[in-house]
């Protein structure tokens, strides 16, 4: 706080009413989250005025509630414009009170709905079952969750009245504006939750097998990837003298180099670098751990970036937010983005701006470069073969070897 405040006025002013003997523990909590300076001095004013007002209301701090933080900022705002994150800031304060003992969470916990109850059972299932990776269940989750609210929205909860034409109702919304590809997914995820109800005797028939699947036909699209120019000018795009721009670097550079998906690169943990024996550990689900060797451009990349640009934090994932709080990245949607900023600045257009273009973009490297298919198979670490014969399509040589020829000599 006296980093923050110079004159003792306004530190005795930050410490009165009955928030005052906390206030130092939760600002001293948002610089250990990476919150800058005035961050936590504008969280103290906001936090020195939540107390003040309690003080002349005569609340303790052991009832402060999120209905006192509710009532403040009504009041506040009649005197003074608002900031966006007041509310974030004062609900943040009453965690760091909660778990400091000096207020009491709610002990009368409500009572999970039916829907919730049978989600809950769906994410352990797919979790200790099925060892799915945490992407797919979260998006099989949130189908889930789509499908009960629909199907029991105005009624009980009962599987009886089930049937294949009240599915197939709610799948015909869920994907009224979907792309084909989209729409697979939500009937591959309506699919998985069916076979989960039958598997717990709440369905006498597997009534997956009765949903048609979408018109998408196998190996029907062409992979999108960057030129080896592309690449290069994507890179040169991040500054590697700021952190953010030296951590976006080594993002790029592992999806480009070693051909990760966007989630492996959020899973990566600190004890996956081995860099005495130069490999690094992709984890893909809750027991699948691939081990590829470490290039020295991907090596130092990450060396840089642990070295000079992470900020310190108790995570031990590789990657971190840049802004407060300072945490590890939640999905492979902030590696998406990284991809995507990137290509914006370096002016590339392509279709696919997410993280997989780079993925893409080595196997067709590779493919060029003389590589076999189930060779770039193992590179990508794909478990059927199928799944790489896709990158035939780019293989411009072999096809003008078997392409019949044109009438007339020309081709």
């Amino acid at each position: 706080m006296e980093e923050l405040f110079v004159r003792p006025r306004a530190l005795m002013r930050m410490r009165e009413g009955p928030l005052g003997v906390c206030i130092d523990s939760f600002i001293d909590s948002l610089a250990a989250k990476g919150y800058s300076r005035d961050s936590r001095r504008r969280a103290a004013w906001l936090v020195g005025d939540f107390s003040r007002w309690l003080d002349g209301r005569g609340v303790a701090a052991a009832a402060v509630a999120e209905e006192s933080v509710d009532t403040f900022l009504r009041g506040r705002r009649r005197r003074r414009a608002p900031r966006a994150e007041d509310r974030s800031t004062l609900l943040r304060l009453l965690a760091h009170l909660a778990a400091q003992g000096i207020i009491c969470t709610p002990s009368a916990e409500r009572t999970p709905t039916a829907v919730e109850q049978i989600e809950a059972e769906y994410v352990d299932y797919m979790r200790h079952e099925r060892n799915l990776a945490p992407a797919t269940i979260r998006s099989n989750r949130i189908t889930a969750r789509n499908l009960l609210t629909f199907l029991f929205a105005n009624g009980p909860l009962t599987f009886d009245s089930v049937g294949a034409p009240d599915v197939m109702a709610h799948i015909r919304l869920a994907t009224k504006t979907c792309r084909p590809n989209s729409a697979c997914r939500v009937v591959g995820g309506v699919r998985a939750f069916l076979r989960f109800a039958l598997y717990r005797g709440w369905l006498d028939t597997d009534m997956s097998s009765h949903i048609p699947a979408p018109a998408v036909w196998s190996q029907s699209s062409i992979p999108r990837s960057l030129q080896d120019d592309q690449v290069l000018r994507t890179l040169a795009q991040c500054d590697r003298a700021k952190l953010s721009g030296c951590r976006d670097y080594a993002v790029i550079v592992l999806l480009a180099r070693l051909g990760l998906r966007a989630g492996e690169v959020v899973a990566l943990q600190l004890e996956d670098i081995d860099w005495h024996a130069g490999e690094l550990l992709v984890r893909n689900g809750q027991t699948r751990v691939d081990r590829l060797p470490l290039p020295y451009e991907v090596g130092q990349a990450l060396a840089q970036y642990l070295s000079e640009a992470r900020p310190r934090c108790s995570s031990r994932q590789v990657f971190l937010r840049a802004q407060a709080p300072i945490e590890g990245f939640s999905s492979g949607t902030a590696v998406a983005a990284i991809v995507r900023r990137a290509l914006q600045r370096a002016g590339i257009d392509v279709p696919s701006k997410g993280a997989h273009v780079l993925r893409h973009t080595l196997a067709t490297r590779l493919l060029r470069e003389g590589s076999s298919l189930p060779e770039i198979g193992e590179v990508l670490r794909h478990r059927q073969q199928q799944t790489t014969t896709i990158y035939a399509k780019v293989d411009l040589r072999s096809l003008r070897a078997v392409a019949p020829s044109w009438p007339g000599g020309a081709q």
